[in-house]
């Protein structure tokens, strides 16, 4: 696999330069922009999103040299980056988070729906 962070254009998430207490320079995403694409050997890309609205404060640049990272250490070293949501929508946010546990029920739950779908 390999993680790009070449968004369109000009734009590379993974050059973020802040300063100071309010984060200037941070770079602002909406929740349908792309934070990376993960390219398969297969062909096969995913563009992944943050899926909320807010800076980037920090972008995993482990992950260019050890794009493994996302399935071995996806709930620790795995992570595409760290981001700071707008002061007003934290609370909506934080109530919508799943936790380890739910996260794999979720995943339990996807993966049973995607076999009946296929007919296995």
């Amino acid at each position: 696999a390999v993680v790009s962070t070449q968004s369109t254009g000009t734009c590379d998430r993974s050059v973020v330069t802040l300063s100071g207490k309010k984060k200037k320079g941070a770079q602002f995403v909406q929740e349908r922009c792309k934070l990376c694409v993960v390219s398969c050997s297969d062909g096969t890309t995913y563009p992944v999103q943050p899926c909320i609205r807010g800076k980037i404060i920090e972008v995993n640049q482990r992950l260019k040299s050890q794009p493994t990272l996302l399935t071995s250490h996806w709930d620790s070293d795995g992570y595409v980056a760290v981001l700071q949501p707008n002061k007003s929508e934290e609370k909506t946010i934080l109530s919508k988070l799943l936790n380890k546990e739910q996260y794999q029920e979720h995943l339990q739950c996807s993966h049973q729906a995607k076999r009946q779908c296929v007919g296995e």
